[in-house]
């Protein structure tokens, strides 16, 4: 044999056949850890204990977190009546966090410049004017102006609203029109002027969102002016849902149950309901739902994770029983 072909032969001899790999176990595990350099060991822990102490280190909650950093509205431009206060209010709060223009039209001054004051403090410009959305003109020019401004609408939430002064009190036989025609007027006729001004504005694949109620789903004594609006405002969503779909905009309401807004105060103290009152409505979850919650699904149905939802209710209650 020749000394290279022995070498040859030396060599392979010498060579390590690799093992067959094999699932790693608890016990392998364990025993890297235990080798792994105390650096390396260390820099583990200490990942560890920031992911368990997360909370403690950012303040804010985890939604507050997520919104903040979401903005899949920048750019899009959104009118919100009754965005001064309740759950009007919150939807612009999270328009805006999403990165929209909002612009809010209201009647109340005083809720008007707090709401300002608000998204001032928090570095964002908000538009607010004084609409009343039982005048057609005004409606009309608010939503032809914010076009004018802004180039373009997206989307609207129609939340205004009132309740009226026998409101849980008069019967429909003791019903004024007075009260009749002014809580029509607003809620429903109100629902239909700015509707109608949307819709001749908005964008093709726009979004607008009607606020009814659980009044607009039941019926309840002592509420005829108020259940007849809101059951209104849903047949007119339905109606302008049919007739939007050729453009693709969404057309859909709302229907919260018992929340806590200046609107249901105002109700208990039409009703002189005390302040230590428990909680008595029929509802599953027997707690008030908050503005912010009903906000939420306004801007589910105002955004882009719901192309393809328009003539729905969607009831924001608590498992109204």
């Amino acid at each position: 044999m020749s000394v290279a072909l022995a070498r040859i032969r030396h060599s392979w001899s010498r060579k390590r056949i690799p093992e067959p790999t094999r699932t790693k176990t608890a016990r392998d595990s364990s025993d890297s850890a235990a080798t792994e350099p105390a650096t390396v060991h260390s820099i583990k822990a200490q990942s560890q204990s920031l992911s368990t102490t997360s909370p403690q280190v950012n303040k804010q909650p985890a939604d507050e977190q997520a919104i903040k950093h979401y903005q899949p509205l920048r750019g899009r431009v959104f009118a919100i009546t009754g965005g001064a206060s309740g759950i009007g209010f919150a939807t612009a709060k999270i328009l805006a966090q999403r990165g929209a223009t909002v612009c809010v039209a209201d009647v109340d001054p005083d809720a008007m410049k707090a709401a300002a004051d608000y998204f001032a403090g928090q570095g964002v410009h908000c538009n607010f004017d004084r609409v009343d959305v039982s005048k057609r003109a005004q409606v009309d020019s608010w939503i032809m102006g914010i076009v004018a401004k802004h180039g373009r609408l997206d989307g609207a939430a129609n939340v205004a609203g009132v309740i009226g002064k026998c409101h849980g009190i008069a019967t429909v036989a003791e019903l004024g029109d007075e009260d009749w025609d002014h809580i029509i007027g607003v809620n429903l006729t109100g629902t239909m002027y700015c509707l109608r001004a949307q819709l001749r504005n908005i964008e093709h694949g726009g979004s607008i969102v009607n606020v009814s109620s659980i009044h607009g789903l039941k019926g309840f004594a002592r509420h005829a002016a108020y259940d007849a609006s809101k059951h209104g405002i849903i047949g007119l969503t339905k109606a302008a849902a049919l007739e939007s779909g050729d453009r693709e905009i969404r057309v859909n309401s709302v229907a919260p149950g018992a929340i806590y807004t200046p609107l249901m105060q105002k109700n208990w103290d039409f009703n002189n309901r005390p302040a230590d009152a428990p909680f008595d409505e029929p509802t599953a979850f027997r707690r008030q739902g908050t503005a912010e919650e009903t906000a939420k699904v306004i801007c589910f149905l105002l955004g882009p994770e719901s192309t393809f939802v328009s003539g729905s209710v969607y009831q924001v209650d608590g498992a109204w029983m």
